[in-house]
């Protein structure tokens, strides 16, 4: 069994290379000289490439897709659970950037893993459910549209957001949130 914190720095390393390579381009061995092993010894705690690339988005993909369902059930006004939304797919992109840029970059919406493929329609789903509730009888605004725009503009933030920026995470997504809002009242 690997050792937690070893293999806690080859996620993290594979994150990294990930990241700046994307993961067709990056190779184990750029990821074994990252974390200051050989390439050979990464084997002793994964099977393949695609192990890292998984070890890497999942505990983000699972801590948003729970935290969302939760909330869908919650018995809170729309516009709350919305903000609420917000805050947290802000909290995990600030929290774990490298790991949810991997996942934004390599996994979504790239129909190259079914298993994640249906996570990522759950979540679509779940967002679409409040966009649904948000509007109510209106029919000027679609609500996968909405939540499509809402997710496209929370997961710019792997682009831009920096954490000694002007603004911090709360009032990013309080923004974010007063923005839909706002415009969703028109």
């Amino acid at each position: 069994m690997a050792r937690p914190s070893r293999m806690g720095d080859i996620v993290a390393a594979s994150a990294k290379v990930f990241r700046e390579k994307g993961f067709d381009a990056a190779r184990l061995d750029d990821i074994a000289q990252e974390v200051g092993m050989y390439k050979g010894s990464i084997y002793h705690y994964i099977d393949s490439k695609e192990d890292l690339l998984f070890a890497v988005v999942r505990e983000p993909s699972e801590r948003i897709l729970g935290a969302t369902r939760k909330l869908v059930e919650q018995e809170l006004p729309a516009e709350e659970k919305l903000r609420r939304l917000c805050h947290l797919h802000v909290e995990v992109l600030v929290n774990v950037t490298p790991f949810a840029a991997v996942y934004i970059e390599e996994i979504a919406g790239k129909h190259r893993f079914p298993d994640w493929e249906a996570k990522d329609r759950e979540y679509m789903r779940l967002v679409e459910d409040i966009m649904r509730e948000l509007l109510g009888d209106r029919r000027d605004v679609d609500p996968p549209v909405a939540a499509r725009a809402l997710v496209g503009a929370l997961n710019w933030m792997t682009r831009w957001y920096r954490s000694d920026g002007r603004m911090d995470a709360d009032q990013i997504a309080d923004q974010v949130a007063d923005v839909f809002l706002g415009g969703l009242r028109g």
